[in-house]
């Protein structure tokens, strides 16, 4: 009984100390996915029914993103881009290196395994915010 008892001890210290081990994500780990917008905010007005973000993010730190946007009269326009994307951990900043040259920046104020949001200025000046949900 005494050693069956010390089996089953020393077996729920060897089966937590795997769980202890369990490795944390990096935030190149947690962006690393299909991210869907789920809200849109330009210069504080929400414009979630007008644009709509999809990225991937590649852990090869390739990336795919499509902008599509709602214009009156005109239809739906979606805008593909590609390129190569790069983190910064203690900014928590995601930099995405466009095939045609450009480079925009996002600052990440918000992940989780399933929400990521982040920011930018853009070229006009505005802020842009966009909510994610990984897909």
């Amino acid at each position: 009984m005494k050693n069956a008892v010390l089996n089953l001890a020393a077996f729920l210290l060897l089966a937590s100390s795997f769980v202890a081990c369990k490795k944390e994500k990096t935030f190149k780990d947690q962006l690393v996915g299909n991210w869907q917008s789920v809200q849109v905010t330009i210069a504080g007005e929400d414009v979630t029914g007008s644009y709509t973000y999809t990225m991937n993010l590649e852990g090869s730190q390739e990336f795919d993103l499509d902008v599509t946007s709602v214009v009156p009269l005109t239809g739906t326009i979606t805008q593909s881009y590609s390129g190569d994307w790069t983190e910064d951990e203690t900014k928590q900043d995601l930099t995405l290196n466009y095939s045609n040259g450009e480079q925009k920046t996002w600052d990440v104020t918000a992940i989780s395994d399933t929400k990521l949001t982040a920011e930018l200025i853009g070229a006009d000046n505005k802020r842009y915010q966009v909510k994610f949900d990984r897909q």
